[in-house]
């Protein structure tokens, strides 16, 4: 391997980090080389962010969520007005509204698979429930969802996103136990 004699002066705050470093990488040499690997390293391109992540910065720039624990999530479902919540999730569009953040166009321009999609992302993201998958039924996709929060967080669940479907025209049927939603969503009308 052909080598080169290099010579420079550097700030007393970098040769206190080389001291450290070569120490630890055994010689000066060894790590001003790695140095200059990582640098090179780090500057090829970043690889492409997945929905999920691109989703999480828009969530963070739109700053319409606040991080809150599970336990207390959960007592604070139980203890809220249902009906109250209920009418506000429904007149906000809470929902609907997190779909199309998620794509970026309204609801109204997204495919039926695109929406589902869109849900899933949602739930998994905010950590409301434990387990989210759909499967393609032929004539109807099937949802099902578990989670820890009871079966009033599951009733209301289950009226938010069936009532988002019917308010685009999509035919649902929702059985909701204390852990587990399943949601059959009709693909034709």
């Amino acid at each position: 391997m052909k080598t080169h004699r290099i010579s420079t002066t550097i700030s007393q705050k970098h040769w206190e980090l080389l001291k450290k470093h070569a120490e630890k990488f055994e010689t000066q040499q060894k790590t001003l080389e790695l140095a200059l690997e990582n640098l090179d390293n780090s500057s090829r391109e970043a690889p492409e962010l997945t929905l999920e992540e691109k989703y999480w910065m828009r969530l963070k720039q739109a700053r319409s969520l606040i991080i809150i624990e599970k336990t207390t999530f959960k007592m604070m479902i139980e203890t809220a007005d249902v009906e109250l919540l209920s009418e506000f999730f429904i007149r906000n569009k809470i929902i609907e509204y997190t779909i199309e953040l998620y794509f970026q166009k309204s609801l109204e321009e997204c495919s039926l698979k695109e929406i589902i999609n869109g849900l899933v992302v949602n739930l998994r993201i905010t950590n409301w429930v434990d387990t989210i998958d759909y499967k393609d039924c032929n004539s109807y996709y099937k949802l099902i969802i578990t989670h820890d929060f009871g079966f009033t967080f599951a009733k209301l669940l289950s009226i938010w996103i069936d009532n988002m479907f019917k308010n685009h025209g999509v035919k649902v049927e929702s059985i909701v136990s204390v852990k587990t939603i399943f949601i059959k969503i009709l693909k034709t009308n």
